[in-house]
């Protein structure tokens, strides 16, 4: 231990408190409920191992030095910011302060600001939130190097340093224009696209990784019409019937909504394993907002 420590214990500078409140020893014992001699034995042992006075007696009233006026300061201060710091404590558990990082595929984005974010924010409006999108693997990244506290993706990595829960499972399906004769079909196998234009993602894209998986299993090597990496833009290209797209129905939810593509799944074992995960870093330990809004993902979206 620090001899500055050592001498200025806790209850020292309590005691060094009550003389400069008080007045003196004895009265400062009378106020402490404890012996004067307690306090002037732990006041002299200070004094000797600091080499300094930290006392004074001028007429019959006891007064701190200088160096004694330093220490209550420094007592004060350190609880003040004790106070402080206990209070932030409460702040974060009881959600009032804090931050989240969510890293998300553009695909869900939607959904995830729609049925978990709105009413979180409503519930606890101090709490900042960043969200991030990107590609798969950049999403993986992101939570791997603890740039983000959650990552919402449509893959599982098996990296074992990541914890990966499945809390949503929909079809890969592909999206009309309305009044595509095939619009209205409860479902559509992939060969049947073989003379349609095509709008793909990058093929960095966990969706698109699932479009080239049964692409390759029924034996098919297609070249899109149009290539864009916003899931947003893909939509408004196959509402403008210029092509048609592949996403969830969920991703496709404002278009679909407005009334201008309908959501068909893909007839095909692959498009039915389009699963979401939530993952975080095994091991990292979250703050009690992310831990909340990890709880309320699994929750609130795996109903959707």
């Amino acid at each position: 231990m620090d001899p500055f420590e050592r001498s200025l214990s806790e209850r020292t500078l309590q005691y060094l408190v009550a003389i400069a409140t008080y007045g003196g020893m004895r009265q400062a014992a009378l106020g402490l409920n404890v012996n004067v001699s307690t306090i002037s034995r732990q006041v002299a042992l200070a004094e000797r191992e600091l080499r300094l006075s930290l006392v004074t007696r001028r007429g019959r009233k006891m007064e701190l030095t200088e160096a004694g006026q330093m220490a209550v300061d420094y007592f004060r201060d350190c609880e003040r910011h004790a106070r402080r710091f206990r209070a932030q404590l409460d702040e974060y558990r009881s959600l009032r302060r804090g931050q989240v990082t969510i890293a998300a595929g553009e695909g869900i984005t939607t959904s995830l600001v729609s049925v978990v974010l709105r009413p979180f924010l409503e519930r606890y409006p101090d709490i900042v939130v960043e969200l991030r999108t990107g590609s798969l693997p950049q999403l993986i990244s992101m939570i791997r190097e603890d740039v983000v506290d959650i990552c919402v993706s449509i893959g599982a990595s098996n990296d074992p340093t990541l914890n990966a829960r499945m809390f949503q499972s929909e079809p890969l399906c592909a999206i009309f224009p309305v009044g595509h004769p095939m619009s209205s079909r409860k479902s559509v196998k992939m060969e049947e696209l073989e003379n349609e234009r095509l709008v793909f993602m990058p093929a960095e894209f966990g969706l698109q990784a699932h479009v080239d998986a049964i692409l390759a299993d029924i034996g098919r090597t297609w070249v899109p019409a149009f290539r864009c990496d916003r899931f947003s833009t893909a939509a408004a290209i196959a509402a403008q019937n210029l092509a048609i797209a592949f996403m969830t129905r969920g991703a496709a939810q404002e278009r679909i909504a407005a009334g201008q593509v309908k959501a068909v799944p893909v007839d095909h074992p692959i498009a039915r394993t389009f699963d979401r995960y939530v993952i975080t870093r095994a091991g990292r330990r979250l703050g009690p907002a992310a831990n909340y809004l990890l709880r309320e993902i699994v929750r609130l979206m795996s109903t959707v």
